[in-house]
């Protein structure tokens, strides 16, 4: 009996090995499958949230950039309006009878047409002058225009209109808009208006772009001719020149010198270590060009939302797969 017992004990200590060396190959099992699994799930959901990620920032980027060419265009054609209206205000007023009448003095003619546009607070002054360049303004002070740029246009049968300039007789910044005078078929003589410096500011003053762009309008040259910062204006600020001293506004450089070729387009620059969106468009008019600009991040935040998004539900998704993995590898192993 004895012996029996011995051989019983023994081969109930071999199965009980053997059942617990198959668990722990089991679970060896379960592991090497959840670990493979998981990788497999890990990889595919990173690689599909990442060109989902990538999709929806270059629909979002493209979608912002139509946006804004679309709006500087809009700018470009609203000022054009606003400055051939201004035109259309100063030719009728340079057909009053009185800048023909030679029975009046040329001392007075520009006292009375200026009478006449008081109501107008943009005019900060009007010139008028023969051929010869002989000019008075509205205070009576005698001027010389022949070797003015807007004396020779308007002269010459063109409309012209100054970028920001010091008038000889006014000790400000002004924009000079000058048009023919005719009798008939024959140009007798010049009308300017000086106007004030915020003219064009002041019709892109309510124009944002994102929570902090705005719109600014340069010159053929750089200087700025409209912005949300008259003081740029007043001072006859240059960006090409200011950029070109620094550094650090290469990029920007670039972008301003690409805006100024006449063409519609969009970029990117960077300012105050702040990547930057901008487009811009060219005036038919004057030939300046409308630039609307704004940090890129407030222009493709929805991009940055739907990355957050596709993060957040990759982690839940990837949490509930693994989880759903695991309870079917132990019903199967």
């Amino acid at each position: 009996m004895g012996r029996y017992r011995t051989i019983y004990t023994e081969n109930q200590n071999s199965d009980g090995y053997e059942a617990e060396k198959n668990k722990t190959e089991k679970i060896r099992l379960r592991r090497k499958l959840m670990a493979i699994v998981s990788c497999m799930l890990i990889m595919g959901i990173v690689v599909q949230g990442r060109f989902a990620v990538k999709a929806v920032k270059r629909m979002v980027c493209e979608q912002a950039e139509t946006v804004l060419v679309d709006k500087a265009e809009a700018v470009a054609d609203m000022l054009d309006k606003e400055t051939t209206a201004f035109f259309q205000y100063v030719e009728v007023l340079a057909h009053s009878p009185v800048l023909n009448d030679r029975s009046i003095p040329n001392s007075k003619k520009a006292k009375i047409v200026y009478e006449q546009a008081a109501f107008n607070d943009a005019i900060r002054g009007i010139v008028f002058c023969d051929m010869d360049g002989h000019g008075f303004i509205n205070s009576g002070e005698r001027v010389s225009a022949l070797n003015e740029e807007w004396f020779s246009a308007a002269a010459s049968g063109k409309y012209f209109v100054s970028e920001p300039t010091v008038f000889s007789s006014i000790d400000t910044v002004s924009f000079i808009f000058a048009v023919p005078i005719y009798m008939g078929d024959k140009i007798t003589g010049v009308l300017s208006m000086i106007v004030s410096s915020d003219f064009f500011s002041k019709k892109i003053e309510p124009i944002t772009v994102g929570y902090t762009g705005y719109c600014s309008v340069l010159g053929s040259t750089g200087i700025i001719i409209a912005d949300v910062n008259q003081h740029f204006v007043e001072n006859k600020y240059n960006i090409i020149s200011e950029a070109a001293a620094d550094e650090s506004l290469a990029s920007f450089k670039v972008f301003i010198e690409t805006a100024l070729t006449g063409q519609t387009g969009v970029g990117r620059y960077t300012f105050m270590q702040l990547p930057y969106m901008a487009a811009y468009s060219t005036m038919q008019t004057t030939g300046w060009t409308v630039i609307l600009k704004a940090p890129e991040l407030e222009l493709t935040g929805a991009a940055k939302k739907f990355t957050s998004m596709v993060v957040v539900t990759s982690a839940l998704f990837l949490v509930a797969a693994i989880t759903i993995v695991g309870v079917a590898i132990r019903k199967i192993v």
